[in-house]
């Protein structure tokens, strides 16, 4: 890393994390569609509808601010699922998507997935190219199953 290249740390969540997620996740949201009412209820409460379901949450943090952050949501004991995952404008174009993919693809197999899953919006060229560049490959939706939101419109996968 040189001099110039920022500094990515990759942290768990803690409870005074929480509005982090929210606020990050509200930005994109808002930005390419619209906080819908299941968003709400698990921005708001992620410890309930995340962590004590089984999952993760993870933050990107770059020179200490907080520049992104995803989830990997448990399905079964081998699949989870990479969810609200967004990256704060001004931190994209930076290497922080990927390294939070990177991150959770590392949390999944620690945890004893063997696929990762992903649902997406054909809308997200940006988003869609970094997942394709990870090894994830469009999958029928049915991989993820009924889905809460309006949006998500493709779905993508990961052998682990």
């Amino acid at each position: 890393m040189s001099d110039s290249e920022p500094k990515i740390e990759i942290v768990g969540f803690r409870p005074q994390y929480a509005r982090h997620f929210r606020d990050i996740n509200c930005e994109w949201l808002e930005k390419y569609f619209s906080v819908e009412p299941y968003d709400r209820i698990v921005l708001n409460d992620p410890r309930k509808h995340i962590l004590e379901r089984g999952g993760r949450i993870m933050f990107a943090r770059v020179d200490d601010e907080f520049a992104g952050t995803c989830a990997l949501l448990k399905h079964t004991e081998n699949k989870y699922e990479l969810a609200k995952m967004g990256v704060l404008e001004r931190f994209q174009d930076m290497g922080v998507g990927r390294r939070l993919i990177e991150a959770a693809i590392d949390e999944a197999r620690a945890l004893g997935a063997t696929t990762l899953v992903l649902a997406t919006s054909k809308l997200l060229d940006s988003a869609n190219r970094l997942y394709q560049s990870m090894g994830f490959l469009y999958v029928d939706i049915s991989v993820i199953g009924p889905l809460p939101y309006e949006r998500e419109t493709v779905a993508m996968s990961l052998d682990l």
